[in-house]
């Protein structure tokens, strides 16, 4: 089969398009034929660098995955052979305490397809039958497929981080930063949809106006604003946000805390900013703000950002859709960060032959 496979760490060019053998399924298993992948952050970081300590090379990365079910092993009973569907990545015992309590991601046996298992750069992807939501759409509806493909990650986290930890609920003023990244953008159409009163951070112009048409109420240019917290505060008249949704870490948690009115909350879900802090204790206590850890998103949470973008209750912004082979350009893309939303590469079935691999 087609596939992009990693052969080193480093630069674009340890990924090379190849022809590999297509995956078996397990007993409870069905292998899918892939229609669109979306690019996350995480399927550059460990191109460059070992990152995620399971991960092995060769490796094919790829963890948003919309596709076409090929083959069912005789362990499955769905879905069915032709049916599309949405791949939750995270693969996992499913019989254990966390995932019968739906936090597949603690379980002993954790691991993610695009990572620390063959992904969705290739023709054919094998994933727990399990790990499957059926959706409507036409193969050949490649608009629709682009933004399913760029649902679950980004969108259970987002959920996640908004809702089931944030209890972002109607009228409730929400930070939300980097507005152009899929993540951020996820958490913005999010938020809105839930009647929230959107303020988000990008830097430059550009994005700027790309963030208010996208719906958020008000957007700060971090780029042309020294101190996004003072200006939260001057866009809320002097209260505060109720929530800032931070999923960039780093120092940057320090100040969202500052942002927030008091007993407000901040939610921390990521650190691509860093993975250290420093905080003035007092503006945690004396106000009784409240710093949550997102913990991971649960299968309860995947399944309701699927359900609520399957029913239009929300969008996800597309950036760009590029053709298999052109791959390398969509991670160059990615990398340049001179985009918004979310990068999605359509399967393989438009691409030329691919190289041998060598004996």
């Amino acid at each position: 089969m087609k596939a992009w496979v990693q052969t080193d760490f480093g630069g674009p060019r340890v990924r090379r398009r190849l022809d590999v053998a297509a995956p078996a399924a397990a007993p409870d298993e069905v292998i899918v034929r892939v229609l669109a992948i979306a690019l996350n952050r995480l399927d550059v970081l460990q191109r460059v660098a070992p990152v995620i300590p399971a991960m092995s090379i060769p490796h094919i990365a790829g963890m948003d995955i919309v596709g076409q079910v090929e083959t069912v092993a005789a362990g499955a009973t769905s879905p069915a052979a032709g049916e599309v569907v949405l791949i939750d990545p995270v693969v996992s015992c499913g019989s254990c305490e966390y995932c019968l309590g739906e936090t597949p991601t603690y379980c002993a046996q954790f691991a993610t397809i695009g990572s620390t298992r063959a992904g969705g750069m290739a023709e054919l992807v094998a994933v727990p039958a399990r790990n499957c939501t059926v959706v409507s759409v036409a193969p050949e509806d490649t608009e629709r497929l682009a933004a399913l493909a760029a649902v679950p990650v980004a969108g259970a986290t987002a959920w996640r981080g908004l809702l089931s930890a944030g209890a972002l609920t109607a009228g409730e003023t929400v930070v939300i930063p980097g507005a152009g990244s899929g993540l951020g953008a996820a958490g913005v159409q999010i938020a809105l949809s839930r009647g929230a009163r959107v303020i988000t951070l990008v830097s430059g112009e550009r994005k700027r106006k790309r963030a208010l048409r996208s719906g958020a109420h008000e957007v700060i240019d971090r780029a042309a604003t020294p101190d996004w917290v003072a200006e939260v505060y001057r866009l809320t008249d002097g209260r505060g946000a109720d929530l800032v949704w931070d999923h960039v870490g780093g120092e940057f948690l320090g100040a969202a805390l500052r942002a927030t009115r008091p007993a407000g909350r901040v939610v921390l879900s990521g650190t691509t900013a860093g993975l250290d802090t420093h905080l003035h204790l007092p503006d945690l206590y004396q106000p009784g703000r409240n710093i949550l850890g997102h913990g991971s998103y649960s299968r309860a949470d995947m399944a309701a950002a699927i359900h609520a973008f399957t029913s239009g209750e929300f969008t996800v912004v597309i950036d760009s859709v590029f053709d298999f082979e052109e791959l390398p350009d969509a991670e160059r893309r990615l990398e340049s960060n001179d985009f918004f939303g979310k990068i999605v590469v359509l399967g393989p079935e438009r691409s030329p032959s691919p190289t041998p691999i060598p004996e």
